[in-house]
């Protein structure tokens, strides 16, 4: 029974009918795959890696504070930096 099931597996694969219905769901899925690929290494705009605007987004208690260098976030023109201690 194994038998018969894999060699009709093998010949819809082989036929133009399983080239086609084989074909679509792997480039889909190459598709996909690369768009979460270009995704994860494009990301957000550079500010988003930075952590404040001011010395108030910096931790106080820890005595922290905003320094440069600064980087311009175009979506908003703000100005982003490090919390430093």
């Amino acid at each position: 029974m194994k038998k018969n099931l894999r060699g009709k597996i093998r010949e819809f694969v082989q036929s133009e009918e399983g080239k086609v219905g084989i074909k679509s769901p792997l480039t889909l899925g190459a598709a996909v795959g690369s768009v979460l690929i270009a995704q994860a290494i494009v990301g957000t705009t550079p500010a988003y890696a930075w952590e404040c605007e001011d010395d108030d987004d910096c931790d106080k208690d820890k005595g922290e504070f905003c320094d440069g260098p600064f980087v311009l976030d175009p979506e908003t023109g703000k100005h982003f930096g490090t919390c430093h201690n």
